[in-house]
């Protein structure tokens, strides 16, 4: 802060400096050198009228040719300080004081009260002037020393140090007018380097504006830009919201989908417990008419056997149907369970297509998923047909067992269609036991591609978390770009308006 305003401090005396004129400095030096001069040899004269070696009268002429062009140059310059009469004044008041001094003074080094005026007047750097006082100064000194020779007694003896006035009034002239030229020289070096420095800077000065007009072009076109990039990033923390609400719609599906493939595995399980009854079911009625067959030549003793054994193999066949019931019920539920995993697939389907890219290794599960539901839905229409063969086969059995137990009373001349029978009954069992165990592979099958459906489940719950993580930091970064964003927009807008200031002030 103190930095900052000394460097203003100066730069106000700078310009109060720079406003002033060189002229009225010149001025008011040389009439207050001019005064003090003119005070001093006054004051010397007054002296030597109490010695008497002058009279009044000399005295008041002396100080009237000093003290008159002083107080003319006071005036003049109170009327106006850049005078240039001032000089012209100075010059030829103290030049008349300076010849009456010279021709009436009775001392050899008046001509000395000439070299302090030179001196000042080269202040003005006017060569004109210096020329015209020193060539002036000089002829008055040759013609004091001329005139000081012809009146004296002895010549040779005055003439060496009259010699020496002339030589150093010329000299000094000499002088005073190189060091005017000097200086004028000088000046005109330094104003020549001013120019040179002022075409630079101009220059310089057209160069920063180009480069200040090319720079708010380029501003504007970055800060459209950057508009488009705001649009952009805000169009992209949209998105990522509705990323994230869309995973955690699919996290939802996937657990309801989670829960019901675990019903499915349940159901499973039941279907496995039903299979292994029927297969037991059936082994007791392959051995049951194994007993027939091998007790058929004893048929007619044994009738009340026979019709007993039917009984018990008709009473078997009714649990077994109720069974084959239990299985139908058990594959409808499986069916409606496989429809409502398609509904559920379809359903990540739609958000893996809603989640664009992210979404795609979501959309591939999905669609495993959906093939999977597709085979258990055709694995339970294979159980269905197989039931249905299992249940029309037993109502064949049953059929046949009532036909054996209404001609129980004609075993004995129904032997051999009676074997016929049990033959039949043997090859159904058969059958009975081939579908059976098909039945098992099938929900060994089903229950193997149930166990994938829930790994693969979890892999999409574990994919839809991470996901989900993804979005949520996804969307905390295209916040934090957002503000980014505004910040660099603002400095644009700063930039943009330092530079139109700069090109405003040229």
């Amino acid at each position: 802060m103190s930095e900052n305003t000394t460097t203003k401090q100066d730069l106000k005396e700078l310009e109060v400096l720079a406003a002033q004129s060189e002229t009225a400095i010149a001025n008011k030096t040389i009439i207050i050198a001019h005064t003090a001069i003119c005070t001093i040899m006054c004051a010397a004269y007054v002296l030597e009228v109490f010695k008497g070696a002058r009279t009044v009268g000399y005295i008041a002429l002396t100080i009237l040719f000093a003290m008159g062009p002083v107080a003319v140059n006071w005036i003049v310059y109170n009327a106006n300080k850049e005078a240039e009469a001032v000089l012209h004044i100075t010059a030829l008041g103290y030049g008349l004081l300076y010849t009456f001094l010279l021709f009436t003074a009775q001392n050899d080094l008046v001509f000395t009260y000439a070299i302090p005026m030179m001196i000042m007047v080269t202040l003005f750097n006017n060569l004109k002037t210096t020329y015209i006082l020193g060539i002036v100064v000089s002829l008055e000194n040759i013609i004091s020393a001329a005139i000081t020779i012809s009146k004296a007694e002895d010549a040779a003896a005055v003439t060496a140090t009259l010699e020496i006035q002339v030589l150093v009034t010329i000299m000094i002239t000499i002088y005073l007018i190189a060091v005017s030229k000097g200086t004028i020289r000088f000046e005109e070096i330094r104003k020549a380097r001013l120019l040179l420095q002022e075409n630079k800077t101009r220059d310089l000065m057209d160069e920063i504006l180009s480069v200040s007009a090319r720079m708010s072009e380029t501003i504007g076109t970055v800060s459209t830009e950057m508009e488009r990039l705001q649009t952009s990033v805000d169009q992209t923390v949209s998105s990522m919201e509705e990323v994230s609400t869309g995973t955690g719609e699919s996290a939802d599906a996937v657990q309801r989908q989670l829960v019901k493939t675990e019903e499915i595995q349940t159901h499973i399980g039941n279907v496995e417990e039903a299979s292994k009854a029927i297969y037991d079911n059936v082994t007791s009625a392959n051995d049951a008419v194994n007993d027939g067959q091998r007790n058929i030549e004893q048929m007619t003793k044994y009738t009340e056997q026979v019709d007993r054994a039917g009984k018990d193999v008709a009473a078997v066949l009714d649990v077994f149907k109720e069974t084959t019931s239990k299985m139908n019920t058990i594959t409808d539920l499986i069916t409606n369970v496989a429809s409502e995993t398609s509904l559920l697939s379809l359903n990540a389907s739609i958000e893996a297509a809603r989640a664009g890219d992210a979404g795609r290794g979501f959309a591939v599960v999905a669609s495993e998923i959906s093939g999977l539901a597709s085979q258990t839905t055709e694995a339970t229409d294979n159980i269905v047909n197989l039931i249905n063969d299992i249940t029309s086969q037993v109502g064949t059995m049953i059929t046949t067992i009532n036909e054996l137990i209404e001609t129980g009373a004609e075993e004995s001349k129904c032997a051999e269609a009676t074997a016929e029978s049990f033959r039949l009954i043997a090859e159904n069992v058969d059958n009975i036991s081939e579908h059976s165990s098909h039945l098992s592979d099938v929900v060994t099958e089903l229950a193997q591609a149930n166990k994938e459906i829930v790994e693969s489940i979890q892999t999409i719950s574990s994919i839809t978390e991470e996901v989900t993580a993804h979005a949520t930091e996804t969307h905390c970064a295209s916040e934090q770009n957002q503000t980014i964003v505004q910040d660099i927009n603002g400095m644009v807008d700063l930039l943009n308006e330092d530079a139109m200031e700069l090109k405003a002030r040229s």
